[in-house]
């Protein structure tokens, strides 16, 4: 049915929301899980600008990079810990963690692509009406970008 599943996680317990079903299918399927979680590099690169004093500019590039290796170690802490889950559960699994920059939503699609995932799992908000006007998530995003079925678990 499906050879490799997708879940894309941030750190937060409603991306985590994914995983049981993710599990499910993998089990029932045989499949491969990828667990990605990717850092956005955007602090860092934005560091620095607009600062006229050189000084105040590297304590704001140092302080970047800083919040970029704090994210790192926390990053690949939290995929040990989610990968443990599966490896228990006798889950084929890959994990990925990356610093990126720009659109979560497009790092998620390329990942598809460059490892011929056969399904994307994510979790959403749920928000409806005006609130999901002004904020298109990054589900929605794949949901519509994606070549790959997009199975989307809801919040509650």
């Amino acid at each position: 049915m499906f050879n490799d599943i997708l879940v894309p996680l941030d750190g937060s317990e409603l991306s985590e929301r994914a995983l049981p079903m993710a599990q499910n299918l993998a089990q029932s399927s045989d499949a491969t899980v990828h667990l990605i979680h990717m850092v956005s590099r955007e602090h860092e690169l934005g560091a620095g600008r607009g600062i006229e004093s050189v000084q105040a500019a590297e304590l704001e590039i140092d302080m970047a990079r800083r919040l970029t290796e704090g994210q790192l170690h926390r990053g690949r802490n939290y995929l040990e810990q989610i990968s443990s889950q599966l490896r228990d559960a006798g889950i084929k699994f890959e994990t990925e963690f990356t610093v990126k920059a720009g659109d979560p939503a497009q790092n998620i699609i390329e990942y598809a692509k460059k490892h011929s995932i056969s399904l994307v799992v994510m979790a959403t908000h749920g928000h409806g009406g005006l609130r999901r006007l002004l904020l298109v998530s990054v589900t929605d995003r794949v949901i519509r970008s994606c070549e790959v079925p997009v199975l989307v678990v809801p919040c509650s």
